[in-house]
């Protein structure tokens, strides 16, 4: 078993890549539409949902004295709450947020880019984890995976 489940913090790497993107390509590029009223409140629910659904996840790993730190060694399963919806809260939360600001401010580039910040997230930050927590955690990590979709 590898002592760290990524060696890279990929997840504010892409936040931040992402949002610089879509805000270069929208200087340079504009790729805007008109927010109309329910959309803007659509993607601020989205926003806010996505906000406290992040900050759910990072309450409870700092309850159960575990760390955030995409790098670092969990030292607890968090299996309970918002992690009975979905395995990936942090990174369903970003992702919501993002969509949710992209609606608000009608940035169709923020839109656009949002999904391949989700791939990303998957391929370098999800994959990684789950297999380094499998390896942790064994048969309690995949029944909770049998149990628990990994976003939504």
């Amino acid at each position: 078993m590898q002592s760290r489940p990524n060696s890279h913090h990929w997840p504010p790497y892409l936040y931040a890549l992402t949002m610089a993107a879509a805000l270069g390509l929208t200087w340079g590029w504009p790729l805007a539409f008109w927010a109309l009223p329910l959309q803007r409140w659509l993607g601020a629910l989205l926003f806010a949902g996505g906000i406290v659904m992040g900050l759910a996840a990072i309450g409870l790993f700092r309850k159960m004295g575990t760390t955030v730190d995409p790098t670092g060694r969990a030292s607890a399963l968090a299996d309970r709450g918002i992690y009975r919806f979905t395995r990936n809260p942090m990174y369903l939360g970003a992702t919501l947020a993002y969509l949710g600001l992209g609606l608000w401010f009608g940035n169709g580039w923020l839109l656009l880019l949002t999904p391949i910040m989700a791939l990303g997230l998957h391929h370098l930050a999800i994959l990684r984890e789950e297999a380094w927590l499998s390896a942790r955690f064994g048969p309690a990590y995949v029944a909770y995976c049998a149990r628990v979709r990994r976003w939504i």
